[in-house]
């Protein structure tokens, strides 16, 4: 009867072992528990059958825990084929630029590495030349078919300090640090009138939500970025806070709005050049005015506050409606003294309705946006609408058709033209101005 009492001791010692290895952390040494019934089969508290079935079970369920400690790599992405054409009318200038139609395509390459519950890696890769507002690659752009460029597009950390990010039942907590989205913009509508899709930030954001209950939820974004370092001055930066909500009041109703206030400080002059006709920057900017972004020759800060709202309709499930609207001001411009033929031109809105599901039948849209010159720093505008430029507006007519599985035909028209036409305060910005932009794509997704 002892052996027997000595061996169920034993075994519930392994089994207290087996528990305690599985809930202690990865760096504990687990050849313990091998030392453990190798000591008991040498004293002859289990036999030579009983040891090698627990020794092989125990071999098991080492290799799995150190399988699953092993960061899990996923990687996705997609292909897009583009037929684009320009065609110009004549300008204020006087001047008519000659029509462009070319073919470009777009490749992006996504991973994430999950390290553990509460931190993962996540990257993209794009193809496309040094252009932070484009991925595209035209053809026949790098001559006698020389190779084209692949570029770091995002590299960051996505860390929490609760397990996947959950701040309880309801809520989520989490930061971003490095190359990272830009988490200021949302898929509700075209949402490009300050920011250009294609631009990713560079710095730090702390992303919130709470879910008060299953029909409406708030949402808190912040973040610090980095827009030029700078060894021996201030680094050039914006500070950008967003708070919102998304709701559902009804079954056939969904809303949402945002409120965000964004804060460039410590600008230098060459920043106010790379807004004003692009020099020394990376991209074709324009139309900021010399002395009316910021309220001054070399002013340092730039505020600008911005709202959007969107109404959804889904009162027909094949047919639902969109409703989007953007509005915003840049509340440090002021009236050129360079230039007396312009105001603040401070500000910016648009909006638009689309109405469909491209996995049923399509998506059509239709929107137009105004961004006066001064409304926000050029070098970050859209560049499909506007060009990347300011003193800008515009027309967007769109559709979608998910054609095959993963893949989708998208057409869109864009339509602008200059806002105000006197030169020379608006010289930057009349230039090709008046023109209609075709795009036909075809994008293959993967995984």
């Amino acid at each position: 009867m002892n052996r027997w009492k000595t061996t169920w001791a034993a075994l519930a010692a392994i089994g207290m072992a087996l528990s305690g290895a599985q809930a202690a952390s990865a760096g504990k040494d687990e050849s313990s528990l091998h030392d453990l019934i190798t000591v008991l089969k040498e004293r002859g508290v289990i036999d030579e059958g009983d040891y090698e079935s627990i020794a092989a079970k125990n071999a098991a369920w080492e290799q799995q825990q150190a399988e699953s400690r092993k960061p899990t790599l996923s990687f996705w992405g997609d292909f897009r084929g583009r037929y684009e054409g320009i065609i110009y009318d004549e300008d204020e200038t006087g001047s008519e630029r000659t029509n462009r139609h070319r073919g470009r395509y777009r490749l992006r390459l996504n991973g994430k590495a999950d390290i553990n519950d509460r931190a993962k890696v996540l990257f993209r890769v794009t193809s496309g030349a040094d252009d932070p507002r484009s991925a595209n690659q035209t053809l026949g752009s790098a001559v006698d078919f020389d190779t084209d460029d692949f570029r770091l597009d995002m590299a960051y950390v996505h860390l929490s300090p609760f397990p996947n990010g959950r701040l309880g039942e309801n809520g989520t907590l989490v930061l971003e640090f490095g190359k990272v989205p830009n988490a200021f913009k949302w898929k509700r509508g075209k949402d490009f009138m300050l920011w250009d899709n294609d631009i990713t930030l560079e710095g730090v954001t702390l992303r919130s939500s709470w879910r008060f209950s299953e029909t409406f939820e708030t949402f808190l974004t912040g973040g610090y970025y980095i827009i030029d370092e700078n060894s021996r001055d201030k680094d050039p930066h914006m500070v950008a806070i967003q708070a919102g909500f998304h709701a559902d009041p009804a079954e056939s109703i969904s809303l949402g709005g945002r409120a965000s206030y964004y804060r460039f400080e410590s600008l230098d002059p060459a920043f106010h050049l790379r807004g004003e006709d692009g020099t020394g920057g990376v991209t074709t900017a324009g139309g900021n005015i010399r002395d009316g972004l910021s309220g001054g020759f070399g002013g340092q800060d730039v505020h600008v506050v911005e709202a959007a709202a969107y109404l959804a309709l889904l009162t027909d499930t094949d047919w639902p409606v969109l409703l989007y609207g953007t509005w915003a001001n840049n509340l440090t411009a002021e009236s050129s003294v360079s230039f007396p033929g312009a105001d603040e031109e401070d500000a910016a809105w648009g909006g638009g309705v689309e109405i469909g599901d491209k996995n049923k039948y399509v998506k059509l849209g239709v929107g137009y946006w105004h961004v006066e010159a001064n409304a926000f720093p050029a070098q970050f505008i859209d560049s499909n609408l506007f060009d990347g430029v300011t003193n800008r507006e515009g027309w967007a007519v769109y559709g979608s058709r998910s054609i095959l599985k993963n893949t989708d035909l998208n057409l869109t028209v864009f339509v602008s033209d200059e806002i105000e036409s006197s030169v020379p305060p608006f010289g930057d910005s009349v230039p090709d101005a008046d023109r209609v932009r075709l795009q036909a794509d075809v994008v293959f997704s993967f995984k």
